[in-house]
C-alpha cells in the first residue's frame, strides 16, 4: 500500500512527448515539455503552433512515410483500421535481420532470467531451512536472519548495475553478460555446499548479482527499440518472462522424489538449483550475442 501511495502522490510520473505526438496529442507533449522544463528551472520555448509548423502527420523523419499511422490522422481512422495499425507494431517488430535478431534475443534472455530467479526465490528458501534443520544449533531465527542477509546486499547490486550501465567498455552489454553468468554461477556452487557461512555467502551472490542484472535489463529493454513499437516490445518480453515463472517452479517440481515433502532431503531441492542455473546461464549467451549498436539509446533503425 505503501509503494502504491508513493507511486501516485509522491512520484508524478509524464507520459513521453514522443509517444504523445506519436498519439497525436501535441498538447499534451507540449505541456509535458513545459512541466520538465519547469522542475529543472528553464524555460520552455517550444510552442504548438511552432511543433506543428515543423511536423505533420507523417512525423519529422523526411521520408514522408507516416510510422505505424502516427500522428493526428489516426484519430479518423476507424476501429478497423485502428486494429490493423495495431497489428502492425508485431510485424515491425520482425521488419529486418536487426530488429528480428533483438526482438529475439530479448524474449529469450527475459524467459532465461524469469526462469531461473523463480527457481531460485522458490527453492532456496526450502533448502536453506532444511540445511539449518540439519545443524542442531541452527533454528528457526537464524533461518530468518540468513534471509535478511540475503536480500539486503540486492540494494547495491541495483545501484552497482546502474553504476556500470554507460561505463566505458562495459556498458549494458557486458554488465548483464557479467551479471547474468554470475547469477547462474552462484546457484550451481550453492547447490554444492553445507554449512552456515557458504549458505548465506553464495545465496547473497546469487540475489545481489540477480538485482544488478534485472536493474539493467529493465532499464535497458524501452531504449533498444523504437518509441512506437516500445510498449509491445516490452510488454511481449515480460509476458514471456512471467510465463516461464509460472512453468519453472510446476516443470521443477515433478523432478522431486514422489514422498512426503517433509522426507525430502535438501539434495534433491538442491538439484533443481542445477536447473535453475543451467537456464539462467543462457541469459548470459543471449546477452553476448545482442546486436552492439542496439546497446544505447536507440530511436531509428
Amino acid at each position: 500500500m505503501a509503494v502504491f501511495l508513493l507511486r501516485f502522490f509522491a512520484f508524478r510520473f509524464h507520459e513521453s512527448p514522443k509517444f504523445l505526438m506519436y498519439r497525436g496529442k501535441d498538447e499534451a507533449a507540449i505541456t509535458v515539455l513545459q512541466k520538465v522544463s519547469q522542475f529543472n528551472k528553464r524555460q520552455c520555448t517550444l510552442s504548438l503552433e511552432t511543433l506543428q509548423s515543423l511536423t505533420g502527420d507523417d512525423g519529422s523523419m523526411g521520408s514522408g512515410v507516416g510510422i505505424l499511422g502516427g500522428g493526428k490522422g489516426q484519430r479518423k481512422r476507424s476501429m478497423v483500421e485502428k486494429v490493423k495499425m495495431e497489428l502492425g507494431r508485431y510485424k515491425a517488430l520482425f521488419s529486418n535481420f536487426t530488429m528480428a535478431r533483438l526482438t529475439l534475443l530479448v524474449w529469450f534472455t527475459y524467459m532465461c532470467d524469469f526462469w531461473g530467479f523463480t527457481l531460485a526465490g522458490a527453492f532456496t528458501p526450502i533448502i536453506l531451512a532444511k540445511k539449518n534443520a540439519s545443524d542442531s544449533t541452527l533454528d528457526i531465527y537464524d533461518t530468518y536472519r540468513s534471509y535478511v542477509y540475503i536480500y539486503l546486499p540486492g540494494i547495491l547490486g541495483v545501484v552497482l548495475g546502474v553504476l556500470g550501465y554507460d561505463l566505458p567498455r562495459v556498458g549494458r552489454k557486458w554488465t548483464m553478460v557479467f551479471s547474468s553468468a554470475m547469477m547462474a554461477m552462484s546457484l550451481f556452487l550453492f547447490a554444492t555446499v553445507n554449512n552456515q557461512a557458504s549458505n548465506i555467502g553464495l545465496s547473497i551472490l546469487e540475489y545481489f548479482f540477480q538485482s544488478m542484472f534485472n536493474a539493467v535489463l529493465y532499464g535497458w529493454t524501452p531504449e533498444a527499440f523504437p518509441s512506437y513499437i516500445r510498449g509491445t516490445a516490452c510488454g511481449f518480453a515480460s509476458f514471456f518472462g512471467r510465463l516461464f515463472s509460472i512453468v519453472a517452479p510446476l516443470a521443477a517440481q515433478t523432478l522431486l522424489p514422489d514422498i512426503p515433502t517433509d522426507d525430502i532431503p535438501w539434495q534433491e531441492y538442491a538439484k533443481l538449483l542445477y536447473l535453475g542455473g543451467g537456464v539462467a546461464f543462457g541469459a548470459t549467451v543471449f546477452t553476448a550475442f545482442l546486436p552492439t549498436s542496439k546497446m544505447n539509446n536507440m530511436e531509428t533503425m
